[in-house]
């Protein structure tokens, strides 16, 4: 064997070397993501399985692709990665584990899009915008660990700041509040976006030349398995 064959020969080694440890390393990111019941960051994963980060991020965007038609899909989540059911097989699921998606009222849905939107936020300012007291909706979703006390405004009475969770993100499929529709995405839908909108939501939708307004309920999404919330008297019948 020639100098040259040897050296093609070992190059060929080396690749399947390579080959073999990308693939090993990309089925024990798929575990890690599998393993966990919440979002895990490429950087967490890039320490538990001794990698760069940046190949963590390259493997993560290729495993992916490889779930975008399945009926498991991996998604980038509220700043990590985590497998979720595909929505397209919502009703059979619920089905399968008996519990119903968790629903918002018409005043927990504005209350959110409000602190979202204009964080951080006090009370005050949530209730001038709706035009009502929501003293009651802060305290549900507080403890529904959609929103967060981020501290207290410099100013007179040192109102309570209120801030989204990590848990906002997941619920609403979102990767970060980057991700939140604006205003002009919501004019330029079109009339059977509209109309799919309206049936999911159960509702029908303001105009759209008009700034969107809440809906009575809503569903994450993607989250076709979620628990269902603790029971309370504000989940069914808000102040308003």
């Amino acid at each position: 064997m020639s100098d040259m064959e040897a050296e093609a020969e070992a190059d060929v080694e080396i690749e399947q070397a390579r080959q073999l440890s990308r693939t090993h390393l990309s089925g024990l990111l798929e575990a890690l993501v599998f393993a966990s019941d919440k979002p895990v960051k490429a950087i967490e994963l890039a320490r538990l399985a001794s990698a760069p980060v940046k190949q963590v991020r390259e493997l993560m965007d290729e495993l992916k692709s490889s779930y975008a038609h399945r009926g498991i899909l991996l998604e980038e989540i509220a700043g990590g990665w985590l497998f979720r059911t595909n929505v397209e097989f919502a009703p059979f699921v619920r089905e399968l584990t008996s519990e119903r998606p968790v629903r918002l009222t018409r005043a927990q849905v504005e209350t959110l899009a409000i602190v979202a939107y204009r964080q951080p936020v006090t009370r005050p300012e949530v209730d001038d915008i709706r035009g009502v007291d929501s003293g009651a909706t802060l305290k549900l979703l507080l403890e529904r660990d959609l929103l967060r006390i981020l501290g207290k405004k410099d100013e007179p009475g040192r109102p309570i700041l209120y801030g989204t969770t990590s848990q906002f993100l997941e619920f609403f499929g979102l990767k970060s509040l980057k991700d939140l529709p604006t205003l002009r995405e919501f004019t330029e839908l079109s009339d059977e976006s509209l109309r799919v909108a309206e049936a999911e939501l159960g509702d029908v939708l303001p105009d759209a030349a008009a700034p969107p307004q809440a809906t009575p309920e809503y569903a994450p999404p993607h989250d076709t398995i979620a628990p269902e919330a603790p029971s309370t008297s504000d989940d069914l019948e808000d102040p308003e």
